[in-house]
């Protein structure tokens, strides 16, 4: 659940009545989009069919067993609110439990925000799921999701970065404040310069080798059947169906705003290693959205994805730290660190709250909102 995002010029519906929380509808796209443009910026990036489209199949189309999408409706008949809910079901010690996700998180700074926010966020807590998550909040939200009862994992809120081309992944700082941007305009070819004669050097953390292994496109085929073998017995993880995982690779695959997808299948021959779900952006910046792998297989899939995102002129990677993985990342020369959001958490199930507090899980971004972000169409 990302924070409480605020938008203005809504057009209000006709309808009038008792304000209250109800389930999202078809018919409530056209405010909630208008919401949804404002309060992230999206202006007229995005045309009205990419809003039905993507209302209509990430949470009108996932929408089971009592679990949907929420909005608020005013008494003036106006959506002041809405926030996504997509079901998961989820998987630890061979015992099956529904979860639900939350994303779009938007409220409309007309109407009483507080109220609003608070009316919306309660709605999701008490819904009938076993689990709630809300992977990409920030303060506001963790203030509201705690004092409903729910608490952060902190360890899942962790992030790791591996520099690929420290001088440009230097720059790239620069370049987001406006008093320095041209200084980093300036020095980006000294930048380069100095990133190919780092990578030569031997023995240097940013000399990337060919890796020894090799890969395959990945399909949602592999993941169902893999990812079992993958993920410890006692951990918790996501239970995909083919056609659900294909949907998320289909909308992460999809080009979106300058970026692209890096998503391989790591092999030995004929055995899976593991995989990567990944995306960069324009500047270079590989985000990580799943990670698969063993213990005995985490530096082979490591190298390989280091590798690609070096030669598709990545200059760094960073994705959500797995606690799995923290000691083979930190030996790839990975930093650590929290750079904002965070993942939040409630359940009455203590095996649940236990496996996520103490880290004991497979979940990636990919389960979570990264799947679920709007993705408008480049011009």
């Amino acid at each position: 659940m990302t924070t409480a995002q605020f938008a203005s010029n809504v057009t209000p519906m006709r309808a009038r009545g008792t304000a209250r929380v109800r389930p999202f509808a078809e018919a409530d796209i056209p405010q909630v989009a208008e919401v949804h443009r404002a309060a992230f910026g999206v202006g007229n990036r995005a045309r009205p069919a990419e809003y039905t489209e993507y209302f209509t199949r990430v949470f009108l189309d996932s929408a089971e067993r009592g679990i949907s999408s929420l909005v608020f409706q005013d008494h003036d008949g106006r959506v002041a609110g809405f926030v996504g809910i997509v079901p998961r079901r989820v998987t630890i010690a061979g015992r099956q439990y529904q979860a639900a996700i939350s994303s779009q998180f938007i409220v409309d700074p007309s109407s009483h925000v507080a109220l609003v926010a608070l009316r919306l966020a309660k709605a999701y807590l008490d819904g009938p799921q076993d689990l709630s998550i809300a992977d990409e909040a920030n303060d506001v939200s963790r203030k509201i999701w705690e004092g409903l009862g729910g608490t952060t994992a902190l360890l899942l809120s962790m992030y790791w970065t591996r520099a690929l081309r420290p001088s440009q992944l230097g720059l790239s700082f620069l370049r987001g404040r406006r008093a320095a941007a041209p200084i980093a305009k300036v020095a980006a070819p000294l930048a380069m310069l100095a990133d190919r004669m780092a990578a030569r050097f031997p023995g240097s953390q940013f000399r990337q080798q060919p890796p020894s292994t090799a890969s395959a496109p990945l399909f949602a085929q592999t993941v169902v059947e893999h990812s079992p073998a993958l993920c410890d017995r006692t951990a918790l993880r996501v239970d995909y169906d083919e056609q659900t995982f294909q949907r998320l690779l289909d909308r992460t695959a999809s080009p979106a705003a300058g970026r692209r997808a890096i998503n391989a299948v790591v092999k030995s021959g004929s055995s899976i290693l593991g995989w990567y779900v990944a995306d960069i952006d324009a500047h270079g910046v590989v985000e990580v959205a799943q990670l698969s792998a063993t213990m005995a297989t985490i530096a082979d899939v490591l190298d390989h994805l280091f590798y690609r995102a070096w030669r598709e002129g990545g200059v760094s990677v960073t994705g959500r730290l797995d606690p799995r993985f923290l000691q083979p990342l930190s030996d790839k020369y990975c930093l650590f660190h929290r750079r904002g959001p965070w993942v939040l958490i409630k359940s009455n199930t203590p095996e649940l709250v236990t496996a996520l507090e103490s880290g004991r899980t497979c979940l990636s971004r990919l389960d979570g909102e990264w799947s679920l972000r709007f993705r408008p169409q480049q011009p």
